[in-house]
């Protein structure tokens, strides 16, 4: 099986501009984990597009794979659709803003590869948080209330959290708890669609799962360490493997499914966490960062039972049962 990987910052998709230095190391750090466990099954060849500043930080699979480098010249989308048109599958790892992930997902499935992520359906009901709100909403799933951010009369009388309707990250994702913090942050909004949360004091946690046909599996709970500096949320760490699992989390991996029969593969759910509830925050229909770790802590090839799907359902059984701590800081992302 010839398999196409495209981690979007890493493979192209920012290579005509500077990639912001939070994204570049996540994106490196997920790509890097799924090249390590595709690289371990049999029969099957990787093709990996990858932006030419790259070209360095995964030599140790360029010898085994076929490496197809994208520079500022080329167009990546024309070479995206190249590539899958020689693939068998494609496991694509993009961001839901401007609908690129969607646009992605659509070609593969029209192009007729095998898709090893979510279809295009539930991409587009959890790429724009709005929607994901009122779809949660419908299938009574608690979720944290949003609605569109009007800034004409804003008058913040409480803490609220501003953020891009189709955001990825924390790039543009604000705390405002005054009059002065608005004033600070309104220059800094672009003019993309925003919508407006109450600010939860609770844990950012985020639940690691697998997904299949409406069935859904828990591979683990995930704390995230994040600050928040000039009103701006920015994520630190992420502890993969929280101690601590409660049957809460796998029955809402279980409702979760069940309403996005859409979501397949590997995909992250975010929640906050307080001594009287769990909300959702968003979902995330691809590899999220806490992929990395999920290796040392479970000691479980997650892309090997990605793989076997949809004719074999997963069987999460972990070899090992440890905490690992996801250290992102600047221009480097490390384990310990």
């Amino acid at each position: 099986m010839k398999i196409l990987v495209f981690e979007y910052v890493t493979g192209g998709g920012f290579s005509r501009e500077r990639i912001p230095d939070t994204l570049a190391t996540e994106g490196l750090l997920m790509l890097k984990a799924l090249l390590q466990d595709l690289s371990e099954i049999a029969d099957i060849k990787l093709i990996v597009m990858l932006d030419i500043r790259f070209a360095d930080s995964i030599s140790e699979y360029a010898e085994s794979n076929e490496i197809v480098t994208i520079d500022e010249n080329q167009s990546v989308l024309e070479t995206f659709q190249k590539q899958v048109e020689h693939c068998d599958a494609v496991w694509p790892v993009a961001p839901e803003m401007n609908n690129i992930l969607f646009d992605l997902t659509r070609m593969i499935e029209y192009l007729g590869k095998r898709l090893l992520s979510s279809s295009s359906e539930a991409v587009a009901i959890t790429s724009n948080k709005l929607d994901t709100f009122r779809y949660l909403t419908q299938h009574r799933i608690e979720t944290v209330p949003s609605e569109p951010f009007i800034a004409d009369g804003f008058h913040p009388t409480d803490r609220h959290v501003i953020k891009p309707v189709d955001g990825m990250g924390c790039e543009q994702t604000f705390r405002v708890d005054s009059i002065e913090d608005w004033t600070r942050i309104k220059p800094r909004l672009d003019g993309d669609s925003y919508i407006i949360q109450p600010y939860i004091d609770g844990t950012p946690a985020s639940l690691s799962c697998l997904f299949n046909h409406g069935k859904g599996w828990l591979l683990c709970h995930n704390i995230q360490r994040i600050e928040i500096k000039d009103c701006r949320f920015k994520l630190n760490a992420c502890r993969v493997n929280e101690p601590g699992v409660n049957a809460n989390y796998q029955n809402l991996v279980d409702r979760v499914a069940h309403a996005l029969p859409g979501l397949s593969g590997y995909a992250g759910i975010d929640i906050i966490e307080t001594p009287e509830y769990i909300t959702v925050l968003e979902i995330n229909p691809r590899l999220t960062t806490s992929y990395a770790g999920i290796r040392e802590a479970l000691g479980v090839n997650v892309a090997a039972l990605v793989l076997r799907m949809p004719q074999n359902q997963p069987s999460v059984n972990p070899i090992t049962n440890r905490s690992i701590n996801l250290l992102i800081d600047g221009d480097e992302t490390y384990a310990n």
